[in-house]
Formats: structure tokens, sequence, C-alpha cells
């Protein structure tokens, strides 16, 4: 289906951000006149930034390859993967009591949630038809079925029974937190197809649940009831979120675990705060970024950025994704992230990109997409990892803490419990979706970049159409060429990475400075016609990091005890000395091919060795993209650096890098080292030689 620019006009998407401006009310009327994709009920504190709806942004190229295999793989053809997905939100699938806690059957309301996500804005980037009327389908017996006492999207639960409410409340409101998730889905599905029927489900839910929109294991609710008052202006929505941000608001829920916590700053002295599971960590702080648009309060955005920049100081991996194996860790070679945190960790840089501004979001929303998320899942987009690391050298190892544990890191076509398997298919769609957003002064800012094309709205109401050409992350040009039906004057934003130093900016052939804002973007507000192009140019550099990785090993009994928490100090927080090499947003690793399967290396391939890092000489070859991508091992760049042989004999059940820095004298050696998404065995943070 082709993507209509009046209905891209009427729609916002959910991405919704940070107020540079405070405006009056009557203030607000007027200036959604001028804004292309500003909502009808927006309140005062207004976002940085405002997304296009799904379908916007088309992925081309090498991402449209990756995009296909989504499609022919697992998002398309989830029911066939198992059971519990033909029964997500289905009519014969309506648990109460106890069956309302996950594992007594309760699950597939999360999984149903993810997925339908994920398939949606599939469905919408691709233009596929037969996607979109399969999400269609699935969230219509939802949709169908609501009426004024269902509780959320629980539609044969009655909100006027005790019963019906105990059951809702089971395992921390567990039915609650997944009712989140599917309301996130219903706001994606409704950006893209303006379908009236959904955004009556999204008012009916969310305005006649004051009490359940407070509670949950996570605060999933409050992103797509916001979303939903600023489509409809509903006064008992805007009641249910005036209550949750008033000073008493948050609360404790009946899982014991506290949304408060995290509307306060983080405790900076060593051992002040505790761990927490990552997914309950990301959507229980991101969420509170919303307090901030509707109350113009900032301590709820300070909060939120300061607890991200906290988490992100303790577990942050090389391949842009936190340690989180299932709770959050100091930075470990063999520390394991879950697929549902790459998920949830995009989709929190998305959000507080929109909130912000801030081109750093979308700096670590590309090192993650173009490193870990790769990671996740085969090339054939068919088999996945429940967890991945940034060494992984053997099958079945290590033994993590927590899900499947020693089989997590096995690339399966499904792992228990389920949660990645459906969480996976949302990460494509979420950043294909915010690679391009729109500015209040009718403009268009590039947020992330990779092949694409863009049909929107700038200046006043001018359709344009923008084609992306380009092979990055793999290479260092981007052609971006500028249709607009008529000539007309707006701004555009280029986003200048920040690893970036030296970057060139080209219009129509000529230099242009390019000297980036506060919020590390270049605006070019011109008039613009048909055929203009701008050429980027970002020089990659290769990086050579060192640090120590602190992981313990994983816990003897494997139950999750809470760790007192301190920031990390240069030269002064013991562990394991570790280097790894990046190039631009790239991580690179030194690749064990697999054999006969993805789970099995080559035993004759070497692999221990110690990085040079006084004399790494970091070398760049470059070769053609392939015809069609996967991630393959014969990758189109490659790095090769100088190396030490040392004796490295890690164990399966609990692997570790060596305790010290490799000393003696021996002669290095070159080795090849190609992006970390490309592999499925590898090393990517190494032993480290001294002289």
């Amino acid at each position: 289906m082709a993507m209509n620019y009046i209905t891209s006009a009427k729609l916002s998407l959910l991405g919704i951000g940070l107020l540079i401006l405070q405006l009056s009310a009557s203030g607000s009327e007027n200036r959604q006149t001028r804004a292309n994709y500003a909502r009808p009920f927006e309140p005062p504190t207004r976002p940085a930034l405002l997304a296009l709806p799904p379908g916007a942004v088309e992925p081309q190229g090498w991402l449209r390859d990756w995009c296909l295999a989504a499609r022919d793989g697992y998002t398309g053809h989830m029911d066939d993967y198992h059971v519990e997905f033909k029964r997500a939100w289905a009519t014969d699938h309506t648990m109460t009591g106890e069956c309302l806690n996950w594992p007594k059957g309760a699950w597939p309301y999360e999984g149903g949630g993810y997925w339908f996500d994920g398939l949606a804005r599939l469905g919408y980037i691709l233009q596929d038809d037969s996607l979109i009327q399969q999400a269609g389908r699935r969230l219509d017996v939802v949709v169908n079925n609501m009426n004024t006492n269902s509780i959320l999207f629980l539609w044969w639960l009655n909100r006027n029974n005790a019963e019906d409410v105990k059951g809702s409340l089971m395992g921390g409101a567990w039915p609650i937190w997944a009712c989140g998730l599917l309301g996130r889905a219903m706001s994606g599905y409704y950006a893209a197809s303006e379908d009236p029927r959904v955004l009556k489900t999204l008012e009916t839910a969310y305005s006649g649940n004051r009490d359940q929109i407070r509670v949950g294991w996570a605060m999933s609710n409050t992103w797509p009831a916001f979303d939903t008052y600023t489509w409809t202006g509903n006064k008992k929505i805007a009641a249910v979120l005036t209550t949750l941000f008033s000073k008493e608001g948050g609360g404790m829920n009946p899982g014991g675990t506290s949304w408060s916590r995290y509307r306060r700053m983080p405790g900076k002295e060593p051992g002040a705060e505790e761990n927490d599971h990552v997914v309950h960590f990301l959507e229980t702080t991101t969420p509170w970024a919303v307090g901030y648009l509707w109350t113009g309060d900032d301590s709820f955005l300070k909060a939120a950025l300061g607890w991200h920049d906290f988490f992100e100081s303790i577990a942050m991996q090389p391949y842009g994704a936190p340690v989180a194996d299932e709770w959050y860790h100091p930075t470990g070679a063999f520390r394991g992230t879950e697929t549902c945190d790459v998920a949830a960790y995009l989709w929190s840089k998305v959000m507080l990109l929109t909130v912000t501004g801030n081109s750093m979001m979308a700096d670590r929303m590309e090192r993650l997409f173009f490193n870990a998320a790769p990671a996740t899942v085969s090339r054939d987009f068919k088999t996945h990892v429940y967890f991945q690391s940034p060494n992984r050298i053997v099958s079945s190892s290590p033994v993590f803490d927590h899900g499947p544990r020693a089989s997590g890191g096995n690339y399966k076509p499904f792992h228990h419990p389920l949660c990645c398997t459906a969480a996976l298919n949302r990460i494509l769609p979420w950043f294909v979706t915010h690679m391009w957003m729109a500015t209040y002064d009718n403009g268009l800012a590039a947020t992330c970049y990779g092949p694409c094309k863009i049909k929107a709205l700038a200046a006043d109401h001018v359709p344009v159409d923008i084609i992306c050409k380009t092979d990055y992350p793999f290479n260092e040009d981007i052609e971006i060429t500028v249709k607009p039906v008529k000539e007309a004057t707006f701004p555009l934003l280029f986003r200048i990475p920040g690893w970036c130093r030296n970057p060139e900016l080209k219009v129509n052939g000529t230099t242009v400075d390019a000297a980036k804002n506060d919020q590390g973007f270049v605006r070019l507000n011109r008039a613009w016609k048909a055929g203009d192009t701008v050429r980027l140019h970002f020089p990659m550099t290769a990086v050579v990091s060192t640090g120590v990785d602190q992981a313990k090993g994983a816990a003897k009994d494997h139950k999750h005890k809470p760790d007192k928490l301190s920031l990390p100090e240069e030269n002064k927080t013991p562990g394991k000395p570790y280097a790894t090499v990046s190039y631009g947003p790239l991580l690179f690793s030194l690749a064990i091919p697999e054999t006969s399967d993805v789970n099995t290396p080559d035993q004759s391939a070497r692999w221990q060795f110690a990085l040079d890092v006084n004399n790494p000489n970091v070398t760049v070859t470059r070769g053609s993209m392939p015809a069609k991508w996967d991630w393959p091992l014969s990758a189109p760049l490659s790095l090769s650096v100088n190396a030490r042989t040392i004796e490295w004999d890690p164990q399966p059940q609990d692997p570790s890098l060596p305790m010290t820095a490799i000393t003696g004298s021996e002669p290095s050696e070159r080795i090849k080292l190609i992006p970390y998404g490309c592999t499925k065995f590898r090393i990517s943070m190494f032993p480290v030689t001294i002289k």
C-alpha cells in the first residue's frame, strides 16, 4: 500500500517529548495550525521532536533486505513458531482468576502485545498489505469485544466485579502491565491507519480504568494513555494522568516494586542503589518523562535521564546494550543481554530522543541497532538467542543466572519463557520508523542513518519525498535527494554522530558549515526544490578502548539477590582488563566461524589472542556490498590489528578473561576483525598485552 500524504499529516505517532518552550493554552491552539504533525490536545509542554507515523519512512537497500527477512521469518509467521502466539488476545483464550498469572495461562497477553506492535509497524514500513491485514485481524478481536466495563483491554473482565479486579492484580498486577504493551501496539496501529475504531478502543480502555493505569508490574500504560489523551482530549484520562503525576501519585504497585523510586534522581553514593530487572527498569524509568510533558515540572525528566545515565555508567556493553541477564550488573565479556532488553532499550532511547531532542540518544540507538540487534537473530530471522554476550566461544555457555540459563545463548526457534521470541519483532520497525522525525517549525530531522526513503509534509503542508542513498554504517557517505512537490522553505536537520570529529556537508555540491548545535544537529533552513541534494561525509576513525571487566560470574544457586551498586571510577575500579575496537558506530570482533549450524563453532579456529593495545596499528579494508544483505561473515568492511597469541582456556560453565594484562616479549601478528553483528561466535572484549 502507498503512504498517503494527507493521512500522514493528521498523525504524529506515539513518541512524545520535551518542551523547550512553555506555551499558554490559547497559544497551543494556534500552534496546531502551524505544526504538520502536532496533535489536537497536546498539553502546554510540547515535544522537541514529533515522530512520523509508521510508514512515512520506508527502508531501502541493505536495510530493506533485513526487514524482508523479518517478514519472511518471525514477524510474519509467529503463529507457526508456538501455539501461545495463536492464543494471544484470542477470543478462545480469556483467562480469569489465578490463570491471569503469567505462568498459568496469561503469558500470551504479554507476547501478543510485543508481537502485534512489531507486526503492524513492519507492515507499514514495508507497505506490505498482508502484514497490515494480519495485524488488523489480531487487533480487531480486542476492538470488536471492548465494552465500557472492561478492565483496560481485558474485555472479558468486568471492572465492577471484585473477583475480576482481584484476578487482574495477579503476579504484581502482571495482566495490567501486559495491557500496556497492547496499548502501545494499538497506539502505533492507530497512528498509521487512523482507524477510528482503534482510537475508540484506546479511549474506552484508558478512560474507564483510573486505578488500573496507576498499577502494574511496570509503568507500561502511561505512554499509550498519554497518547490517547493527545488524540482525544478525554477528561477522564486527563484526571488519571494528573493523579499519577501528583505528589503522592506514583505509589507502590501490588507486586511491591516501587514506581516512585524512579521519580527521583538516583543516589550516587556507593551502595545507595540496588540493581533491577532491566525490562522493569526501562519500562518504569522512561515513562516518568511523561510527567514532565504533563506538568511542565522538569524534575520528572531529570529523574528519567539521571537513572539512565546511572544505569549506563555501570552496565553498558560495548555492543550498545546493557548487561541484562536478567538484572543489570557491571560490564562483562561473558555477561548476557536479554533480547527483550535490546528491544526495550531501543524503545527507551526513541522516547527520550523525542522528549529531549538530544542527538546522543540517537547515537545510542545506532550503536545498539548496528551491533546488538543483528546478534539477537540468525541470518534468516528464524532462530534467536535469549541472551547474547560480547564473547561467545562455544555453544551452551555461559550458564546464565536466569531464563533458559545455559541454552539461552544458543540460536533456537523459541526459548522459554517466550518473551524474547515476541519482543525481537519490535526492533527493526521501531528503528526504521524513527530514522526521520518532524519538528514544530514544520521541518524534518534526520535522526539516524541508513538507506531509506521518506514521504512526509514540510513547510505549509507541502508533500516532500526524500531519498537517502547509502551503505552506512558500512561506509562513510550519505547522499540525500530532496523532492518537494513545489519549491518551499523549511528546515532540514541532520544529526552529526557523536563519534565523528570532522564531518563534511555539501548542498548541491557546495560545502556548507557542518558545525552542530547544542543538540548535535546541523540545521539547514532554506528554499528547497525538487532535485536538491545533500551529501554527508562522516569520516570514521578506529578507536581502541580499554576498561575493566567487573563481572562476578554466575550465581551458584541461580537466584537473584539484589546488588548494591557503585559507579565505576577510572583507574580505581578493580577488574579484569579488556580492550575493544570500534569504527564509527560499529563494534568489531574476531569471528569464530560456525560450521554445520549456527550453534557449532569451527574447532580449528584460533581465538586465544590478546590485543596489542600499545601498538594496535589498525588498518581498514573495504569491499563491495553483497547483492542481498544477511550480516555475512564475508563482511564488506574489516579491520586488521596487532595481537599476540596467549594461553587462555575459559571454562564453558563460567568463562572469564585473564585476571591481569599479558606480559612478555613475543611478537604480535595480524588478526582480522569484522562487524560484531556479522558474527555468531566471537571475541569482542579482548585480553590485553602490557609492555
